[in-house]
Formats: structure tokens, C-alpha cells, sequence
């Protein structure tokens, strides 16, 4: 994986096996950065796993085909003392199928590049409300 970081926005390359949430954690960490939005990202995939949420539980399928990640958006907040990347994204098939939903995992193929927006005015977390972690957008 390679960065760079300012106050303003981080660009993100990463490379064959990454993992997107890690990396995506990774570079927060070091930066210091609590809470952003996943302003774009394009690349490929080895693998992803898709979460559909019941009300109860994640129900998970695994796609373990190169994909085209084609968009994919979010944003990054704290859930409980853990750092919370929640992306959704849509990858496209060879031929030009689409698959897409909530992401859970996904690892790199080749290249990915991401674009975040650090927030200093906001602080995102996330909070049970009644149903599931809910987020809890708070002004600094």
C-alpha cells in the first residue's frame, strides 16, 4: 500500500492482497483520523464478501472471482473502541454483469485506489438504537 495524507484528503493505492477495510484502518490510524467519507475508489478484486443485514444478523456470501470494482462508497467511523469502515460498493463481472451490496471483506487484485475525506468538524460514531449500530454524527 502507498499514501498520502494532508488535512484536506488522503490518496490511497493499494496493491495485490490488501485488504480494503485494513488498509483503510491502517492509514486512519497512523493519521489520526476518526472519522472520513469514502469520496470514490476503483480497481479489482480477488475476492469480496456481501453482508445483507436481516434486523437479526448478517447473512454473508462470498464471491471469490476477479471483479472490477467500478464505485463504491461510505464512510469511517468508531464502533465501540474499534475503528468502522462501512462500504458499499458495485463491481462488474467480464462481462459486464454487476454485483454489489453491502462489503464486509475485500481483498486487492493488483490495484485499488481510494479517496477519503478526513472530517474535522464531525465526529462519526456508531450507537445501538433499539435495532442495530446506528450512526451518531456529533459536531466537535
Amino acid at each position: 500500500m502507498r499514501y498520502a495524507a494532508s488535512k484536506d484528503i488522503i490518496a490511497m493505492r493499494l496493491t495485490e492482497g490488501d485488504d480494503i477495510h485494513e488498509s483503510i484502518k491502517q492509514v486512519c490510524n497512523e493519521n489520526n483520523i476518526d472519522s472520513a467519507v469514502i469520496l470514490s475508489a476503483l480497481g479489482m478484486v480477488s475476492s469480496v464478501t456481501f453482508g445483507w443485514f436481516t434486523g437479526n444478523e448478517y447473512l454473508t456470501e462470498t464471491n471469490n472471482e476477479t471483479l472490477e470494482l467500478v464505485s463504491m462508497t461510505g464512510d469511517v467511523s468508531y464502533k465501540g473502541e474499534t475503528l468502522y469502515p462501512h462500504l458499499h460498493a458495485t463491481f462488474n463481472r467480464p462481462d459486464h454483469s454487476v454485483v454489489s451490496g453491502h462489503i464486509l471483506q475485500a481483498k486487492v487484485h493488483n490495484n485499488v485506489e481510494i479517496f477519503l475525506l478526513p472530517l474535522s468538524s464531525i465526529i462519526l460514531s456508531r450507537q445501538f438504537d433499539g435495532w442495530f449500530d446506528a450512526l451518531a454524527p456529533e459536531k466537535r
